[in-house]
């Protein structure tokens, strides 16, 4: 029986970096143990971003694939536009639906999942309600993005609401690899779990 295909969009947390190497042992493989009827493609990509002109970006990876090869995709980005870009959250919201319409475009019958950002902790501090280089906080960000993946009727995987005790203030330390954003493996399958039966409840899998 032929495998279905699932392609993960994503920056450093899809790729698997915890802040220092890209570990093996990342969201993919976790998620490919408990999906083994699935064929999972990390196309990950380290410091990747909604808005950018480089390989790195959410606009190559789309032009890269043909997206008529799966049944299921997961875009997991945003982190980096928060703390890297000066771009405009109106301008990263317009570069997220128009690279989700390509796709679409490319297969109307592929399902997808939008992942919202990681809590970061920048400075030793929770970044939700700290401005970015953009000029908004990571929970502004947070916030149209869903508005982004909600008018397109795409699911919206938000940890803090379906594992709020994941990533947080009092545990960052020990759940990110460099204190700051990227998991370490143990959290990496902690999250695998938590995208494992999100994709059940949405009856992606």
């Amino acid at each position: 029986m032929k495998k279905k295909r699932l392609i993960m969009l994503g920056d450093s947390i899809t790729n698997g970096f915890d802040g220092y190497r890209d570990l093996s042992h990342n969201l993919s493989y976790y998620l490919q143990q408990l999906l083994p009827e699935w064929q999972i493609e990390n196309c990950g990509v380290n410091a990747g971003s909604i808005i950018g002109n480089t390989e790195r970006d959410l606009t190559f990876q789309v032009e890269s694939h043909d997206f008529s090869n799966y049944q299921l995709a997961t875009v997991f980005f945003g982190t980096n536009d928060f703390a890297h870009s000066e771009a405009t959250l109106t301008t990263v919201a317009a570069g997220l639906q128009h690279n989700l319409t390509q796709m679409q475009q490319a297969n109307p019958q592929l399902k997808t999942v939008g992942i919202l950002p990681l809590p970061r902790f920048d400075g030793g501090v929770d970044n939700q309600n700290i401005e970015g280089m953009g000029q908004y906080t990571l929970a502004d960000l947070d916030q149209k993005l869903r508005s982004v993946y909600q008018s397109m009727e795409i699911p919206v995987l938000d940890w803090q609401k379906v594992a709020p005790h994941l990533v947080t203030i009092n545990n960052y330390r020990t759940t990110l690899g460099d204190h700051r954003l990227h998991p370490n493996a143990a959290t990496y399958q902690l999250m695998a779990d938590v995208l494992f039966h999100f994709l059940q409840k949405q009856h992606l899998i």
